[in-house]
C-alpha cells in the first residue's frame, strides 16, 4: 500500500515536470534555433525508470529566408559552438553580428568559435566590395578569399548535453566531438525556426492534465484507505 503511494505520487511529480517543460516549449515557439524538450511523459511511455533522463528533439525546425548575410542556419547533425564566461556553449541559433571590435557574435555578444579561435572580420573586410560569403562547411571569406572556418561541434550524444536556461546547451565532458562537414550544411542569409509544433503541444498538456488528476485520486483514494487502517487499529 505505501508503495503504491509512493509510485503514485513519483507519477504526480513527473507529471508536474512535464506540464512545466510543455510549457516552456509554448513559450518558446518564436525563440530562434530553439529545440523542443521531450516531456517525461513521453519517454516513460517508451522507456521503464527513466525519471530523471532529459532528452531534448533535435528535428530540424523550418529555415526562414532573411537576406542577412550574419544570420546562418545550420542543418544535419552539428552545432554552432559559443564562448561564454562560463565555458563554451552550443546552439541552433545562428542570428549573429558584428560587434565593435570586429568579432563575430550571437544575441548576447557571445564570440561564435572558428577553428582559429574567434572570427574577426575587420573594417577593410566589410569595407571591401567583396560579398561576405558563409559556404555549406562553414568557410567564411571576403570575396574568393577565406577568412576564417566556423568550428561546428557534433551532437550524436546527447548524455553529454545540458540544457541551459538561455536554451543553449553546455557540455558535461572537457572533450568536445567535432562534426564531420559532410555531416552538416550551413545556408547562409536564413535562420532555423523553433521545431515546436504547438497543436502538439496542446494536446499533449491536455493528456498530462489527465494522467495528472487520475494520479491525484489515486493518491487521494490510498490516503483514505491508510487512514481507515489507522482507525481500525486503534480499535
Amino acid at each position: 500500500m505505501v508503495k503504491g503511494l509512493y509510485d503514485a505520487g513519483q507519477h504526480l511529480y513527473q507529471r508536474m515536470r512535464s506540464i512545466q517543460i510543455v510549457a516552456n516549449n509554448l513559450a518558446n515557439i518564436n525563440t530562434t534555433g530553439y529545440k523542443r524538450e521531450v516531456p517525461f511523459a513521453e519517454i516513460i511511455a517508451k522507456e521503464e525508470n527513466q525519471f530523471n533522463k532529459q532528452i531534448t528533439d533535435f528535428t530540424a525546425g523550418s529555415l526562414v529566408e532573411t537576406n542577412n548575410p550574419l544570420d546562418l542556419a545550420i542543418t544535419g547533425r552539428g552545432l554552432f559552438m559559443i564562448k561564454t564566461e562560463n565555458g563554451v556553449e552550443l546552439t541552433n541559433n545562428g542570428k549573429f553580428s558584428i560587434s565593435e571590435e570586429g568579432f563575430l557574435v550571437n544575441q548576447d555578444g557571445y564570440k561564435v568559435l572558428s577553428k582559429n579561435g574567434e572570427i574577426n572580420i575587420n573594417e577593410s573586410i566589410l569595407e571591401s566590395k567583396e560579398p561576405l560569403i558563409v559556404t555549406k562547411n562553414g568557410e567564411i571569406k571576403s570575396g574568393t578569399v577565406i577568412i576564417d572556418q566556423l568550428m561546428i561541434a557534433d551532437v550524436h550524444d546527447q548524455s553529454i548535453l545540458q540544457r541551459k536556461p538561455n536554451q543553449n546547451f553546455s557540455l558535461l565532458t572537457d572533450e568536445i566531438q567535432i562534426a564531420d562537414e559532410n555531416s552538416y550544411e550551413i545556408y547562409q542569409g536564413y535562420i532555423e525556426e523553433s521545431n515546436v509544433n504547438p497543436i502538439h503541444e496542446m494536446q499533449a498538456m491536455i493528456q498530462i492534465n489527465k494522467d495528472f488528476e487520475a494520479s491525484q485520486k489515486i493518491v487521494g483514494s490510498i490516503d483514505t484507505i491508510l487512514s481507515k487502517a489507522q482507525e481500525i487499529g486503534r480499535v
